[in-house]
């Protein structure tokens, strides 16, 4: 994950988050965020990329408070209080994908294509696909890799195969 983070944007996301407790959660997202600060694995939003006071401010917030995303995924629609929600079923109830009492997925969503999704998209042009660019025009002079070039049989000039060509 170290190395993928070098060539793309990682979003960290917690999985059947239903699957947990709400102190579980807590203490989970904690582990998990300093295990990849401990293992230096960059996540999006990273801090160096921050330009303004304001944009460092709102996404120190979201490192420290939101992140990783704990979200329950779900394709499933169920009738509660007379609104069709997505969501998953279980024996004590229904889990509301939208809800955010039982799930990040808006936040999520709003995260990724509300409020940074032009950033996003110019860190992955701007910033890994210009390096990954760089790296292989400096690695083998823009070639695919494991080019070879066809051979071309050696034919000494002499004059009279000058007098052929012109």
């Amino acid at each position: 994950m170290k190395h993928l983070s070098k060539m793309v944007n990682i979003i960290p996301v917690i999985a059947k988050a239903d699957t947990m407790t709400l102190e579980e959660k807590i203490e989970f997202k904690q582990r998990v965020r300093k295990e990849l600060e401990v293992n230096g694995i960059e996540f999006y939003p990273q801090k160096e990329f921050d330009e303004d006071l304001e944009d460092k401010a709102e996404n120190d917030k979201i490192r420290q408070e939101s992140m990783p995303f704990a979200v329950v995924g779900s394709d499933k629609e169920y009738q509660v209080n007379g609104k069709r929600v997505l969501g998953r079923k279980t024996p004590w109830g229904v889990i509301e994908v939208e809800n955010l009492n039982h799930c990040e997925f808006a936040l999520l969503r709003d995260f990724v294509i509300r409020t940074h999704l032009q950033d996003l998209k110019e860190v992955t042009h701007n910033i890994h696909y210009e390096t990954y660019r760089a790296k292989r025009l400096n690695d083998n002079g823009g070639l695919p890799p494991n080019a070879t070039f066809p051979t071309v049989p050696f034919c000494p000039l002499t004059h009279k195969t000058m007098g052929k060509m012109l």
